[in-house]
């Protein structure tokens, strides 16, 4: 098929670049274009190559990266139909700025400069749809709001034994179709009379295509994960994998998403985990969803299609006991939440979520694990901290038992603060007690956990509200709830507690005790950090909790209440409506 006709088949395909141009003026450039098809992972060109041309994106996606200081590869931009790429070093007469890579299966048109150079010459109306699409990229490339990734191809791959692909793309093409419209098609195979140019076609004809593949791996499989930015491993828990890894670790890219969804029984009261052998796909996300379960099949196509609901709950003592009132309220009033991150007792309040309980039961183990029996009060000597730690400990063993983070309902990470490296660490795997152990251990207050990456303490040290770290998924907005927004110094209050102890010991009446300064010496430095991670989030949920002190545990169905309360009032003021699903 010549460019020409190729381009009148996609009919869809009207490019701003000849916009404007007459007719005679657009047949001349398409007799100039170059039809290129370029497979997914290969590279268009590399950062520094002399500029020849520039192109013109038809199907599939490209991927624009830079060499970052310490020799990365840091991804700035993704480019799609009917943009184009290439443009600025033939304007600059510059070597490239970036290299740039296919994201999955290509078609583009190249046009050469002594082409290109003649048309601008002849049409100067070119010259200014390409300064407004650089003075575009220039601001976005230096503005900081988050990105979502909107994935418009999927491909769902079938990588143990007793998973009926076709049956599951059925169920999934339905639900999208109801949510998304109908615009949506999927393809289990290529017709034998067609070629590559069919596919991009089907693709221009449909807003969102479903590659299904039948077995783990072959040649039709790798053509479904090559045309796709969203690729669905699709498992059942125990079962090992039924492919050489190898094969599936041939077409992953880091520009592509990479999910795996194991497939519970119906009646699960806790996810089963995957077999071992899984571990060595390149996965970003693991998501559990039962059969036959349409609330977990919703929340599948709103974490692939970029519509995800990402909670993150902050830090902040006592205060914390308001999140279980906010997620009470998103409950009752269908808010989804499809994922879930905190810092410190944010983190433990996400984790009750992530595992799913009802409210009244994790009302009740939080009041059980901090008013009815305090865990802070087995007190030593303070060589490392003022609390041993065993009850906190066991406490958390004896709520969460030996769960791993990957194995929760809901994709969770919690932070926690590397004294050896001076970072945050996100905690994404492995046993959830042990990471909310490091995420809640105050410095001074609480010993330390030491793991192979360091040192690690309270995530509030250098992140309190990780909205950043949520937003990186790019899987939706996010939604945060900064508990700690107020002044933490509430000194008369804590010094009630114990007014005859201070008085034998000369201590200030209005001095806030141990803990509150060591809580308070430990965060007031990650303030600026937490400042500009709630840049990243969609909205951010502030209960009025001024007057609850940071040790303020008696004042929890206060406090619950004053989360509830408040974000019951902004639903109702519509604060929220970007988070209601489609």
């Amino acid at each position: 098929m010549t460019v020409k006709g190729l381009i009148d088949d996609l009919s869809d395909f009207d490019p701003p670049l000849w916009a404007g141009l007459d007719p005679v003026a657009r047949l001349e450039f398409q007799s100039r274009l170059q039809r290129i098809h370029l497979p997914g992972g290969a590279v268009l060109f590399q950062e520094g190559d002399p500029a020849d041309s520039l192109y013109m994106v038809m199907s599939g996606a490209l991927g624009v990266s830079f060499q970052g200081g310490h020799g990365e590869q840091r991804r700035i931009a993704r480019i799609e139909p009917p943009e184009t790429v290439g443009e600025m070093a033939l304007i600059t007469n510059a070597p490239r700025s970036g290299t740039v890579t296919a994201l999955r299966d290509s078609l583009l048109l190249r046009l050469a400069r002594e082409d290109f150079d003649h048309l601008i010459e002849r049409w100067p109306s070119v010259m200014l749809y390409l300064s407004r699409l650089l003075a575009d990229r220039l601001r976005a490339a230096t503005h900081s709001a988050p990105v979502t990734f909107m994935p418009t191809t999927f491909a769902l791959v079938p990588v143990t034994k007793g998973v009926d692909a076709t049956d599951f793309a059925q169920a999934l093409l339905r639900e999208m179709r109801r949510s998304q419209g109908a615009g949506i098609d999927l393809i289990d195979a290529m017709p034998s009379e067609a070629d590559e140019s069919w596919l991009y076609r089907f693709e221009a004809g449909h807003s969102r295509v479903i590659y299904v593949a039948s077995e783990p791996s072959g040649h039709w499989t790798e053509r479904c994960i090559r045309h796709a930015d969203h690729v669905i491993f699709v498992a059942r828990p125990g079962e090992p994998l039924a492919c050489d890894a190898e094969a599936l670790l041939r077409t992953a890219s880091s520009w592509r998403r990479h999910d795996l969804v194991l497939l519970q029984e119906p009646d699960a009261s806790r996810p089963a985990p995957a077999h071992p052998s899984l571990d060595g796909l390149p996965i970003d996300q693991r998501l559990q969803l039962r059969e036959n379960n349409l609330s977990d099949l919703q929340r599948l196509i709103r974490t692939s299609s970029g519509q995800a609901v990402g909670l993150v709950l902050a830090g902040g003592g006592a205060r914390g006991f308001a999140h279980l009132g906010a997620i009470q309220a998103l409950r009752e009033y269908e808010i989804p939440i499809d994922l879930v991150g905190g810092t410190s007792i944010g983190a433990l309040m996400a984790a009750t979520c992530a595992i799913q309980i009802g409210i009244d039961e994790a009302k009740a183990l939080m009041r059980e694990a901090f008013v009815t029996r305090p865990p802070l009060n087995d007190y030593t000597l303070p060589l490392v901290a003022l609390v041993r730690g065993l009850k906190v400990d066991a406490r958390l063993v004896a709520h969460f038992g030996e769960r791993n983070i990957e194995d929760l309902w809901l994709p969770f990470f919690c932070v926690s603060s590397n004294l050896t490296t001076g970072t945050t660490h996100v905690h994404r795997k492995g046993a959830l007690w042990r990471a909310l152990r490091a995420s809640l251990a105050i410095p001074g207050l609480l010993p330390p956990v030491v793991e192979q990456e360091g040192v690690l303490v309270d995530g509030a040290m250098m992140n309190n509200l990780p909205a950043d770290v949520m937003a990186d998924l790019q899987r939706g907005p996010v939604l945060g709830i900064d508990v700690a927004r107020d002044a933490a110094f509430t000194g008369p209050d804590d010094a009630r507690k114990a007014p005859l102890l201070r008085r034998l010991l000369g201590v200030p009446a209005d001095a806030p005790d141990i803990v509150s300064l060591l809580y308070r010496s430990a965060t007031i430095s990650s303030e600026a950090q937490t400042l500009k991670a709630r840049a990243h989030a969609a909205h951010i949920i502030h209960p009025p909790l001024a007057d609850v002190p940071l040790r303020g545990w008696e004042h929890f169905e206060k406090v619950v209440e004053i989360g509830y309360r408040h974000t019951r009032e902004r639903i109702e003021a519509g604060a929220l409506e970007g988070f209601k699903p489609t």
